[in-house]
């Protein structure tokens, strides 16, 4: 009979911090300039920015097939920012802001929800990757944030585990006017879905700590899949 050990957050934490120490040369050798610490939130996001204009205008400059990047991040990785993205297909973080591989720690769930798994892979990076920036990425038409929309009583049917999602979104997005149309109220609600879960993120006391000494940020955008644009929310 095989025996598993139990790790808290915390535990795991140090074992991968620790396991990251041991080859921390190694690492600053193979990209010394990529060092997140060094990367402000205000020099992410311009990033982040630049590379979405090069996505929209079909000018991407990473290939995504670099001889050597299974090398380069074997034992180090060391992203410049974080996002909470949607599960969806169309709305691919390291696409959509045309980055490479090793240069976003992308989180991925149904409506960009925040739940614990979400907080503890988001105090993952900035306590241990020094991650600046988190970006809280909706996108148009989302599917999540459409069903949330509707009442409880029209999602019943719903497998328990979608109902229980669709109740983390609705109360972001209740003060949404249910009299505008469809389009309009679609468009209203992922943006107070992504800015109600950037809150909820910005509210753990741990993130509250590092946005106060840490310069951390944590902001909100939406990308509208008709132009591939994404707006930054403040």
């Amino acid at each position: 009979m095989i025996r598993t050990r139990q790790f808290s957050n915390k535990s795991l934490f140090a074992i991968l911090a620790i396991s990251g120490a041991a080859v921390m040369v190694y690492g600053q050798a193979q990209d010394a300039s990529a060092s997140s610490s060094t990367v402000s939130a205000d020099e992410a996001k311009a990033r982040l920015m630049q590379g979405n204009r090069r996505c929209r205008e079909g000018k991407s400059v990473h290939k995504h097939d670099l001889d050597q990047w299974r090398e380069r991040f074997l034992v180090r990785q060391q992203p410049f920012a974080t996002v909470l993205g949607c599960s969806d297909s169309r709305v691919p973080p390291e696409l959509v802001f045309d980055q490479g591989f090793g240069e976003l720690f992308v989180i991925r769930v149904a409506g960009n929800i925040v739940d614990p798994a979400v907080i503890a892979s988001v105090q993952y990076s900035v306590e241990h990757l020094e991650n600046k920036l988190i970006v809280v990425l909706g996108h148009q038409n989302c599917g999540a944030v459409t069903a949330a929309l509707a009442s409880p009583r029209e999602t019943k049917g719903e497998p328990e585990e979608l109902r229980h999602l669709l109740e983390r979104i609705r109360p972001g997005i209740e003060s949404v006017d249910r009299t505008l149309n469809h389009r309009r109220r679609i468009q209203l609600a992922v943006e107070a879905n992504a800015r109600a879960s950037a809150e909820q993120l910005r509210a753990v006391p741990f993130i509250a700590a590092a946005i106060k000494t840490k310069q951390v940020r944590v902001v909100a955008a939406v990308e509208n899949l008709e132009t591939g644009m994404i707006r930054f929310l403040e």
